[in-house]
């Protein structure tokens, strides 16, 4: 048993990565989504199996080479959810040694710091918090989904956009040209078409796109775009203190990175969020990110090859 295997498991599609017990990556391949609230279980049994076909053809490790194993799914939260998960793997693949399963944040955290521990402030779409000590306790803070949560994700600064943007032009709101350039930005004709466009049901990615166009007017000195962005990194500050609070008494290394594409695309976001983490916990150290999620499940795999050898 010379591998152990990582998968990543996101809302669309899943990475699956085998590596040796040196860290060297033998195969990688990616799939379908294995999201267990968006995908039934018959479409992600047969994902989860056609993946290791697939790697045990082309490089000939089955899955009785495999030492250990662990999958960050999204969508795997409760441990109901952990359990319902593992069970299937087990069924597609046949696999029977060591496997830790978690939410996807989880490996995305591992890849990041190149390590078991440490925190995660991530900020995409969605914005979510996650920290992990290196005996496997975890905490989160966030993750809610857009209706429930996402504060300072582009989801939440593009919707905000779009409603603060109709209260400034009915003169409740701070001055901005956002309104002009929503209705530009999804075709709509006249303010009062965000109504069907809203209540006919919400296209979570198609808003959350709109955030690129917040940032330019930001960027621009628009005064409710400026506004919007100083929320998002005050509210995905706190996402992070969150989790510290809760996690920092057992952290060897109290260090956190970034991940998500409106953060890593956005550096004065970052760099506003940065400044109001380690002013209120200084002791954080703030790193660049290394590696993705399924590097990450590779880590957390071996970490649990070792564990139990």
């Amino acid at each position: 048993m010379a591998y152990v295997f990582g998968i990543d498991g996101g809302g669309t599609s899943s990475r699956l990565r085998i590596e040796n017990l040196g860290g060297d990556e033998v195969f990688y391949a990616e799939g379908g989504s294995t999201n267990p609230n968006s995908t039934d279980k018959a479409t992600v049994t047969s994902i989860l199996a056609d993946l290791f076909l697939q790697a045990r053809t082309e490089t000939g490790v089955g899955v009785s080479e495999l030492a250990a194993g662990f999958v960050g799914s999204a969508g795997v939260d409760r441990e109901a959810d952990r359990g319902s998960f593992a069970k299937i793997l087990r069924e597609a693949t046949g696999f029977a040694g060591p496997l830790g399963v978690g939410n996807d944040a989880e490996p995305a955290l591992a890849g990041a710091l190149d390590d078991t521990e440490g925190l995660l402030l991530i900020a995409g779409t969605g914005s979510i918090a996650f920290g992990r000590s290196r005996d496997g306790f975890t905490v989160r803070s966030g993750g809610w989904g857009h209706f429930l949560g996402d504060e300072g994700s582009a989801w939440r600064i593009a919707f905000d956009a779009i409603c603060r943007s109709i209260r400034s032009s009915e003169g409740r709101d701070l001055e901005t040209g956002l309104l002009e350039a929503a209705l530009a930005h999804f075709g709509l004709e006249e303010a009062s078409a965000f109504i069907p466009f809203v209540y006919g049901g919400v296209d979570k990615s198609r808003i959350a796109r709109f955030a690129r166009v917040v940032g330019e007017f930001r960027d621009q000195g628009d005064p409710l775009a400026a506004d919007l962005f100083d929320r998002a990194a005050e509210e995905l500050a706190l996402l992070a203190e969150s989790v510290h609070r809760r996690i920092g008494p057992r952290l060897e290394r109290k260090r956190l990175a970034f991940r998500g594409g409106l953060v890593e695309a956005d550096a004065r976001l970052r760099l506003a969020t940065a400044a109001r983490i380690v002013s209120r916990v200084p002791d954080i150290e703030i790193v660049p990110a290394a590696a993705d999620a399924a590097r990450g499940a590779c880590i957390l795999a071996r970490s649990l090859a070792d564990r139990t050898s």
